[in-house]
């Protein structure tokens, strides 16, 4: 069989694997700019929540954003994915708008609600109209560094808005920053299949999925890793993904997982982590205990915070993703379906 670093060669024209690599530094960067950013027309207001607007890979930090603030936070953070904005939304709340490509048709239709509502928005972009629609308004656009993939600069694109989150001081910061930078990065290195993915866990994961359905089950505190793993499974991968939450599906889905040869063609990722609530990990080791799939790859997700905890998620899941593209003889940074569906929009 061909190595996925032979693969890799032929396949990774994009260099998504570089985009991986760079994740734990893309962090710091963004973090450190944070520190440059002139906030004075914002810090001062008081917010009744934070409505983050976006799609795809520029969506997902309002996700973590969300799970974060609801275990230690003070401020409701609600993702809004398509047009329009909710009927409830007033302009006592701050609007992140998120478009890596500034040209995001649903982000542009929401920002332009939020505006003539008189919500304060701020908007994160590589550039595109996005940035004129906002700095004509006077409003606050934050430049993202362009050139990749939107799901390939989560580490710009939420490095930036939890930075803005912290800067406002509706969320803390962790503790020791450039210990965690570290850890991820030695994480990376960890996930790495290129050194040698004879032997690779990753690539075994990789192996161990590509001909089945994909379960991605996460407690409640990791929800939103686990669907973003879907999504890059969906999108750099090629391949149909679906996440699951507990306790949630406890009350309605297990039935389906507990059913003789129900799960057949079934493959099963979890994420755990330290800090996991008791209940939900009895829930978890009752799972475990009574539903039988194979393969099941258990993931702790290391860390000493909740949010390290997640960005652990995010690592792995994204180099297994490519692992499984590289696999199936897929570019994990080709997405023909979305820019087909793109070019009939535009007509």
């Amino acid at each position: 069989m061909v190595s996925l670093s032979e693969s890799a060669g032929k396949l990774d024209a994009s260099g998504m694997l570089g985009h991986l690599r760079n994740f734990p530094s893309d962090l710091s960067t963004a973090w450190n700019q944070a520190e440059t950013w002139n906030l004075k027309s914002i810090e001062s207001q008081t917010y009744n929540g934070v409505l983050c607007l976006g799609m795809g890979g520029s969506a997902s930090g309002g996700d973590f954003l969300s799970c974060l603030s609801d275990a230690d936070g003070c401020l409701p953070f609600v993702t809004h994915r398509g047009y329009g904005l909710p009927t409830w939304m007033s302009e006592k709340w701050l609007v992140l708008a998120t478009s890596y490509s500034g040209n995001t048709e649903e982000t542009l239709d929401s920002v332009e609600a939020a505006i003539e509502l008189g919500c304060t928005v701020v908007g994160l972009s590589s550039g595109g109209h996005l940035q004129p629609m906002l700095e004509d308004s006077n409003q606050l656009w934050i430049e993202l560094p362009g050139g990749q993939p939107p799901r390939s600069a989560f580490g710009h694109i939420f490095g930036t808005q939890i930075a803005l989150a912290w800067r406002l001081g509706i969320m803390s910061p962790p503790e020791n920053q450039a210990e965690m930078i570290k850890r991820l990065a030695e994480a990376v290195d960890a996930c790495d299949f290129i050194h040698d993915d004879e032997d690779d866990v990753v690539v075994e994961m990789a192996q161990s999925i590509l001909n089945r359905q994909v379960s991605v089950l996460a407690t409640q505190s990791l929800a939103p890793a686990a669907y973003r793993a879907a999504c890059q499974l969906n999108e750099n991968g090629g391949v149909f993904a679906r996440p699951h939450v507990i306790p949630e599906m406890n009350h309605n889905e297990i039935v389906a997982w507990g059913e003789d040869k129900a799960a057949d063609n079934q493959s099963l990722l979890i994420f755990s982590w330290d800090g996991i609530h008791e209940r939900n990990d009895l829930r978890l080791d009752w799972f475990l205990d009574n539903i039988t799939v194979e393969p099941t790859w258990g993931l702790l997700c290391e860390g000493d915070s909740h949010l390290e905890a997640l960005l652990y998620a995010v690592i792995l899941m994204d180099w297994l993703s490519c692992a499984v593209a590289l696999l199936r003889g897929k570019d994990p940074t080709a997405i023909g379906p979305i820019v087909g569906l793109k070019e009939h929009l535009s007509q």
